[in-house]
């Protein structure tokens, strides 16, 4: 029972906040402020009063029109503010996060020479990526809407990446620090300094190189190609999402990034006749979502291969 609570209460929490992402898909290309400006009709202009921003809810009781012109209502709102509720709830399902359970959670952790410590941050460092992962997968509801519509990523959305990216980073460097002085005074080794102990295992180096390990080659297909074959804010967001991922992942990212971009673009090609051009930041969106979720698995069956 606790875990259904949890995961209605991330659900509703999660729809709230992409109540809040269709304002920043809808006024960014429009360069409105997302902040400041209250919710409006976007075709008559009457501001909104607080019973009408109830997010999916509002939308069925006014039967997708505007309560005051009775324009219809673009159906992108109850599908961002559902896609966002059922992402969030999916972040944190898939790693096989229970609330009710997490008690039998093993909190021993191995700290390197067969030598295991029992430490609480063990079973929350996990829980806290989750989250972070489900305000990633936000960041890329809105870089692939406004990136479809207008061949342009928001600069704001990736540097709200590059944000949660070096948290995740800080927090990674902590933990890693925090088991090497746990080694060390296991062990009887003297206690390390603050650079050692920042430095510890050098967790921080795969999310360091990822920032750079698929931007950098991107970076050199635009200016080589002078922007046709790579947007700007695709390199932008594959620098970031190198940081929050880490090089692996990041490197899985692209990879299904452009086959998803491939096979799709072609069938939309041959048939609704779309031209060559193409927005990329939803593929390598759907490919950063599938690699967070699913990259790992993905690694360690290649890496199978060689064994």
């Amino acid at each position: 029972m606790l875990s259904v609570i949890f995961y209605i209460f991330i659900f509703i929490y999660a729809i709230v906040i992409g109540s809040f992402l269709n304002v920043c898909i809808l006024r960014i290309p429009l360069k409105e402020t997302i902040v400041s400006k209250r919710s409006h009709c976007m075709t008559c202009g009457h501001q909104l009063a607080w019973y009408d921003l109830f997010p999916l809810f509002s939308y069925l009781f006014l039967g997708g029109k505007c309560r005051y012109c009775k324009a219809k209502i673009s159906p992108q709102y109850p599908i961002i503010e559902g896609l966002n509720g059922v992402m969030a709830v999916l972040c944190f399902l898939i790693p096989g996060f229970f609330p009710h359970t997490i008690e039998s959670v093993s909190d021993w952790v191995n700290i390197g020479g067969g030598i295991e410590v029992m430490d609480w941050a063990a079973v929350w460092y996990p829980v806290v990526c989750m989250l972070l992962n489900a305000f990633i997968c936000s960041a890329l509801i809105v870089i692939s809407l406004v990136d479809w519509r207008t061949f342009e990523i928001p600069i704001g959305a990736n540097i709200f990446i590059f944000v949660i990216g070096i948290i995740k980073l800080i927090i990674t460097m902590l933990m890693d620090s925090r088991y090497y002085k746990m080694f060390a005074e296991a062990t009887g080794a003297a206690e390390p300094s603050f650079f050692e102990a920042l430095n510890a295992n050098g967790a921080w180096i795969e999310y360091v190189v990822g920032f750079f390990a698929v931007s950098v080659p991107l970076l050199i297909i635009y200016y080589a190609s002078k922007g046709r074959a790579m947007g700007g804010g695709d390199v932008k967001l594959m620098a970031v999402a190198g940081l929050f991922l880490g090089w692996k992942l990041a490197i899985v990212a692209l990879i299904l990034g452009c086959l998803f971009g491939s096979v799709i673009h072609i069938i939309r090609m041959k048939i609704a006749g779309e031209g060559r051009q193409l927005a990329m930041g939803p593929y390598l969106a759907a490919g950063i979502v599938c690699a967070m979720w699913f990259g790992e698995g993905l690694v360690s069956w290649y890496a199978g291969f060689f064994a």
